[in-house]
């Protein structure tokens, strides 16, 4: 079954919707995770750190591969701006499972996985003393339940820790904001020119609200083209994530010297061609045009 088809399945779209925008999205994607399925899972762990390591990449590739699912049906099904929103979860999943991969080791996800918990039990300290002994719904027992679930997950964190051999003080540090990521894996740039700029329709800014504001003075063809803009803007950064997808699953598989697969560097190479012929309908100047995608 060809990837498109297996998409089209998989969420109910009808056989009459025009998938073309989506198609070399879909088949990129789809054919990473396969791979991440084929040659990380049958890698033989020489130690426990080693399988705790590939089990973690493995399904964290898999939730960010659920994500970017949804933002290429977002696209087809005509909800450019939940795409954007969904292409940053892809992005910052991929710029993780990239650093995870190239910079860390099975202590880094000690380290990764300890930063939510901390964090976490820290909200949830600052939580209770808010809540109002007079509410009908008992919510510092809903806490405290909340904590149990942290604490079970610590428990078992430091038992992976003894029975793995993890030394994870002395492993690279987790850089906790994710600039600081995109810069440990040489991307900086790509954070201003992908991640950040998803920013407005992830958090509802001004930017699109102004935007349209200012088209209801535009004459109606001027509001068109900008509807077109807007649409292809979508549709190309949608391609941007799904390379920043291609981007985590090579690093995997250099990670653990899995031989170079062509394939995959066919799909980076079909979504940079996609990506570069979209700019300009998207609005990007001309002289950034060949960086999109790089």
């Amino acid at each position: 079954m060809s990837q498109i088809l297996q998409f089209r399945r998989a969420f109910r779209i009808e056989k009459t919707a025009d998938l073309k925008e989506v198609a070399i999205a879909v088949d990129a994607i789809y054919s990473a995770h396969a791979l991440v399925i084929e040659k990380l899972g049958d890698i033989e762990p020489p130690d426990p750190a080693t399988g705790f390591r590939i089990h973690s990449l493995i399904n964290l590739l898999g939730r960010t591969f659920e994500h970017a699912q949804a933002m290429l049906v977002a696209i087809a099904t005509g909800s450019p701006a939940s795409a954007e929103a969904l292409a940053r979860i892809v992005v910052e999943g991929s710029v993780n499972v990239t650093f995870l991969a190239m910079r860390g080791d099975a202590g880094t996800l000690v380290r990764f996985f300890r930063s939510w918990l901390s964090e976490h039990d820290k909200k949830l300290s600052a939580w209770k003393p808010k809540v109002s002994v007079t509410q009908e719904i008992d919510v510092p027992a809903m806490i405290e339940e909340r904590r149990g679930v942290v604490t079970a997950l610590e428990t078992y964190l430091a038992k992976v820790e003894s029975q793995c051999q993890i030394d994870w003080a002395n492993s690279p540090e987790w850089p906790p904001a994710i600039f600081q990521r995109f810069q440990a894996i040489g991307r900086e740039t790509d954070y201003y020119e992908s991640y950040h700029r998803l920013s407005g329709s992830s958090h509802i800014t001004g930017e699109d609200t102004l935007t349209w504001l200012l088209a209801l003075e535009a004459p109606n063809d001027v509001k068109h083209k900008l509807a077109q803009e807007a649409w292809a803007y979508s549709t190309m950064m949608s391609r941007i994530a799904s390379a920043f997808f291609v981007d985590a699953v090579a690093a995997c598989c250099v990670a653990y010297k899995v031989p170079r697969q062509d394939s995959l560097v066919q799909r980076r190479s079909e979504l940079v061609k996609a990506i570069q012929e979209i700019a300009r309908a998207a609005g990007v100047p001309l002289d950034a045009r060949s960086r999109s995608g790089k």
